[in-house]
């Protein structure tokens, strides 16, 4: 069966182009290693294909912890997958945050909380 294989192999490969069997380069097997290491988040590892997107990426629950210390939490368990998700999250909320103050500053009035539907 190896036999085989190997020999359907070598067929395989005499009609591709010969430039798809070259060495990859220092940054080609950086990236593939990075892919990797990213798939490692809390839950688990990721198990999709390499240079594939994740329907499901930054899209588990956060925990209602101060985000800086569950970045601290993640670096230090190796969890690269996580660090990219809470780098994001923390980047949203301080956008958010500066837009606030400048709504502030600048006098806005603040938005009325929504009125319940049972209200008038």
């Amino acid at each position: 069966m190896l036999r085989h294989y190997r020999a359907f192999l070598a067929r395989r490969r005499q009609l591709r182009p010969s430039e798809e069997y070259r060495d990859p380069t220092p940054e080609e097997w950086e990236e593939f290693h990075q892919h990797f290491a990213k798939r490692k988040v809390e839950l688990g590892t990721c198990g999709r294909g390499y240079g594939t997107p994740c329907a499901h990426e930054h899209a588990c629950p956060r925990c209602p912890v101060n985000l800086r210390e569950r970045l601290d939490e993640v670096h230090e368990r190796g969890w690269l997958g996580e660090v990219e998700g809470l780098e994001i999250s923390i980047a949203a909320a301080e956008r958010k945050l500066a837009g606030m103050t400048r709504q502030v500053s600048l006098g806005m009035p603040a938005i009325p909380p929504r009125r319940q539907p049972d209200q008038p």
